[in-house]
């Protein structure tokens, strides 16, 4: 059984993951500051010359970015992923204090669930960039809403839900249980 104390410690790395995922969403604003007052000097509000070029291939980097994206959630963010002995990623140095084996388990569930869960906001990311480029290179300030908008969804949507987390810890738990009858 996993003790209160480090219970609540593996549920605390929620609370990490929600402050990256809040920056990830407050960069989205900034991003259209900077547009608002790069564009606001007239030296670069014409755009270059290769902008139009840009554009395709950056809508089609979009059209890469949200296929990695599905996939990426897929392969890698699924209860089971998460639980996979052969993909763990390091442990986070908050849960370094485990003790037993049901408790490492869990904590590098947690660290992988919480790294996994970066890259995949990362990858959200990626399309607010684009739009910022798009907006930067060629004025093309509908892309740049249309993908700030777009990333804006997709984080909401994957805003990192206790129970989530809460899933993983109790199907760990549950397997130590098993392993004990």
């Amino acid at each position: 059984m996993i003790r209160p104390e480090f219970r609540q410690l593996l549920m605390d790395q929620r609370g990490a993951t929600i402050i990256l995922w809040s920056c990830f969403m407050i960069s989205i604003a900034v991003y259209l500051v900077i547009v608002k007052s790069v564009l606001a000097n007239p030296k670069y509000a014409a755009g270059f010359s290769f902008a139009e070029t840009a554009r395709i291939v950056l809508w089609l980097l979009v059209l890469v970015d949200l296929g990695y994206f599905v996939w990426w959630k897929k392969r890698y963010l699924t209860p089971e992923a998460v639980l996979d002995n052969t993909k763990q990623v390091k442990l986070l140095h908050a849960l370094e204090e485990h003790r037993g084996y049901l408790e490492q388990r869990a904590a590098t569930a947690v660290s992988t669930y919480v790294t996994r869960r970066v890259v995949l906001f990362a990858i959200i990311e990626a399309l607010a960039v684009y739009g910022l480029v798009l907006a930067l290179v060629g004025h093309y300030l509908a892309d740049l809403y249309v993908l700030s908008a777009l990333s804006l969804i997709l984080l909401a949507l994957e805003y990192p839900s206790q129970k989530s987390l809460e899933q993983i810890i109790q199907r760990i738990e549950a397997a130590g249980e098993e392993a004990k009858a």
